[in-house]
C-alpha cells in the first residue's frame, strides 16, 4: 500500500472517530422540563436543601462512573449560588421520587424549587455551562412564579 494512502486513511479514521465521539458525548446528557402528571407531583420537603430557594437534587448509584463528576460540578455550582443547595441521594434511598419522576439513569439531577416543584431534569453527565445556564433559568422561573402571586 502506498504511504500517502495509508496516512490519508489513518487521518480519515481518526477524524471519523473523533466526530463520532463528539456526537456521542453531546447526546449523553439531556435536559427536560416536567410534563403532564409530573407537574402535579412535588418532591417531598425532606429531600430538599433546607433554607434554599433552589435544590440541586442529584440521584446517584454506587457504580455510576459519572456521578462523582456531577457531584463536583453541582457542588461548585451551589457554592457560587448562595440560594442553591446541592443534595445527593442513592437511588435506593428515594424510591418515591424515582417512581414519580420516572428516573431511569444516573446521574439524574432535579432542579427543585423550595415548594417542591421540579423545574428541570438533567439526565446523564451534564457540562458545567449547561448546569449553570439551567440554574439561572430555574431562578428566573421561580421569580416569575412568585411574581404571579403578587398580581
Amino acid at each position: 500500500m502506498d504511504t500517502t494512502l495509508s496516512i490519508v486513511l489513518i487521518v480519515g479514521l481518526v477524524a471519523l472517530a473523533s466526530a463520532v465521539g463528539l456526537i456521542w458525548r453531546a447526546t449523553r446528557s439531556r435536559v427536560s422540563t416536567p410534563s403532564g402528571s409530573e407537574r402535579a407531583v412535588r418532591v417531598p420537603s425532606r429531600y430538599l436543601a433546607a433554607g434554599k430557594t433552589l435544590t440541586l437534587l442529584q440521584v446517584s448509584a454506587p457504580l455510576c462512573s459519572y456521578c462523582g463528576a456531577m457531584r463536583g460540578i453541582l457542588g461548585s455550582a451551589s457554592t457560587r449560588e448562595s440560594n442553591a443547595g446541592h443534595v445527593e441521594y442513592d437511588v435506593s434511598e428515594i424510591p418515591e421520587v424515582i417512581e414519580s419522576f420516572t428516573i431511569r439513569r444516573t446521574p439524574t439531577t432535579l432542579l427543585v424549587s423550595a415548594s417542591g416543584d421540579v423545574l428541570f431534569t438533567l439526565q446523564g453527565p451534564t457540562p458545567p455551562g449547561v448546569v449553570s445556564d439551567h440554574i439561572q433559568r430555574a431562578f428566573a422561573e421561580i421569580q416569575r412564579r412568585s411574581d404571579d402571586y403578587l398580581i
